[in-house]
Formats: structure tokens, C-alpha cells, sequence
């Protein structure tokens, strides 16, 4: 499925929303994907990390960039700009080889330690818009919140992939559903 940024950013001069969109045949399927009552309750991080470990996977990294204010509004979110008059632009391909998304102990590291926070950057990226200005303060009582309860004093932002915890290629598990907290050993 599509993923839109649904706010802009400033680049420099320019002002922009991003879209990630799939571009392989077997992630455009499974947009008719049905998620049924019964199915467990993490059917969707434990579907997506079963495809994960067995497909490749490709998207086109896009973005739409603002062209009239009065059209396209930064302020409110709520007023989509017309990708047909303002199309999304391909910047870039990303692509991922098969690989366990949803490693426990990676999982835990990045839910409890990591803060993710767009307002981290060079003042010609900012983020833009009264959605980002609350998201800012919001971000920052959530991950103050975040960590008291997870017991911790500090949050982490890696600065290297090497500080980020990825242990041996995780095996390839041929079970449909494995519980989201269980650890297979190879």
C-alpha cells in the first residue's frame, strides 16, 4: 500500500509531502489483503514479517512539491493536493532483500530506547506546519513518558549502523503465525 507524509518539509527553497510507493507485483497484491475477526491480534506485524523474510522488496521514494499555497495549504493537513494537477515525482528507489522485520530484541531496543523525531535536523528541512509544531511538543512529552515507564534515564539516536543492535541473519521461519514476543534459536 501507498504511505504518504501527510505534512510538508522544507528542502532549502522548496517545500514538499513524500510518498513511498510499492512497485513489485507481490506487495501491490496484498492491498486486498483481508484482516478477518478471528485472525490474532498481531496478524499485521506478524503477515508483514512473514513477506518481509521471503520477498524482496521495492518502492519508489516520491515527492510532491508545493506549487501554489492557496491550492496546497502547509497549515492544514486535512485538504489533500491534487496529485493529478501536482504528481508525486520519483527522487529515488529503495530496496530491501529478505530479512526478519520483527526481530524481538531489535523490536524492544527501538520501542523502549529510540526516538524518532523530525524536528532533528537542519533548519533547511524543517518540518512545516501547525500539525508539526504540536507534533513537536507532543513527540517530546511522549518520549519523556516513554522512557520513565520503560525505566530508562536517556533516550538513544544512533549515529552509526553499527550502534544499532542487529544480531547473525535471523532464520527463515516457515510458521504463519509466530506470538510477536517469542525468540526462535537457530
Amino acid at each position: 500500500m501507498p504511505e504518504y507524509s501527510q505534512s510538508a518539509y522544507r528542502h532549502g527553497n522548496y517545500v514538499a509531502k513524500y510518498g513511498v510507493f510499492p512497485l513489485s507485483q507481490e506487495q501491490i497484491d496484498r492491498v486486498d489483503d483481508n484482516i478477518k475477526d478471528d485472525d490474532p491480534i498481531n496478524i499485521i506485524s506478524q503477515e508483514n514479517r512473514r513477506f518481509h523474510m521471503a520477498h524482496r522488496v521495492t518502492y519508489s521514494f516520491c515527492a510532491q512539491l508545493l506549487q501554489d499555497l492557496t491550492e496546497q495549504p502547509v497549515d492544514d493537513i486535512g485538504i489533500e493536493w491534487d496529485p493529478k494537477k501536482y504528481p508525486f515525482e520519483q527522487v529515488a528507489t529503495l530496496e530491501f532483500e529478505p530479512q526478519d522485520s520483527w526481530l524481538p530484541e531489535f523490536r524492544t531496543w527501538w520501542d523502549d530506547r529510540i526516538t524518532v523525531n523530525s524536528w532533528h535536523g537542519l533548519k533547511e528541512h524543517q518540518p512545516l506546519g501547525s500539525t508539526n509544531r504540536m507534533r513537536r511538543v507532543v513527540y517530546a512529552e511522549s518520549r519523556k513518558l516513554r522512557l520513565r515507564v520503560n525505566g530508562y534515564r536517556d533516550y538513544i539516536e544512533p549515529g552509526s549502523i553499527q550502534e544499532v543492535p542487529a544480531p547473525l541473519p535471523a532464520p527463515q521461519l516457515p510458521l504463519r503465525h509466530q506470538p510477536a514476543v517469542t525468540t526462535v534459536d537457530a
